[in-house]
């Protein structure tokens, strides 16, 4: 199943690609490991900043915080 991790702040950024996983957890665990990502690289806190897990089937699986 093919999911997208759109990026949101003030504004929303879709991701046209998306990744392939078997499992939605698999695709919460990489959400997870982007923010973590993003929280060492990002110089300044955004409290709004997050990543949304969707499906591909338009159904919004999970919301990870970047600066929780």
């Amino acid at each position: 199943m093919r999911f997208f991790f759109d990026i949101q702040d003030k504004l929303k950024i879709e991701d046209e690609v998306g990744r392939e996983f078997d499992l939605a957890s698999e695709a919460v665990v990489f959400a997870k490991q982007l923010a973590a990502d993003i929280r060492c690289l990002e110089t300044t806190v955004r409290p709004a900043l997050a990543i949304e897990v969707v499906a591909e089937n338009a159904e919004r699986i999970h919301r990870e915080a970047v600066f929780a």
